[in-house]
């Protein structure tokens, strides 16, 4: 039997399935964070366009960890931001976002992730 709640991964408050968006990838088809969290995170990286551009001249048009140029990319750089203290701090390129996301921003699993990369000659 499917239950008609579920708990935000991000304000963990047990919550109706409606108070979620769909997604067709899920075994309940809703997302895992709730419409509220998602909207709060929308403000936090939705820099007005000024800001961005401001951004982007600062990191010479590129994704401030791998400095691949923006112009040659299919999107644009996502806004990074600081998941405690919300601040942003940078465009990183769909890659570089990702990456951090996967290693939950923790310096602690990249400094393990770069020691594996050294110790197995994963070096590029």
């Amino acid at each position: 039997m499917m239950s008609n709640t579920q708990v935000c991964v991000k304000c963990k408050i047990d919550k109706d399935l409606d108070a979620y968006h769909a997604d067709r990838r899920t075994g309940n088809r809703k997302r895992n964070v709730c419409i509220d969290c998602r909207e709060s995170q929308r403000k936090i990286t939705n820099l007005s366009t000024f800001d961005y551009a401001k951004l982007l001249v600062e990191q010479n048009n590129s994704c401030a960890i791998c400095g691949v140029e923006a112009t040659g990319l299919k999107r644009e750089l996502s806004v990074d931001h600081n998941h405690e203290t919300n601040k942003v701090r940078g465009l990183l390129c769909h890659h570089c976002n990702i990456g951090l996301g996967n290693f939950k921003d923790s310096t602690t699993l990249l400094s393990v992730a770069i020691e594996y990369l050294e110790r197995t000659d994963g070096v590029a």
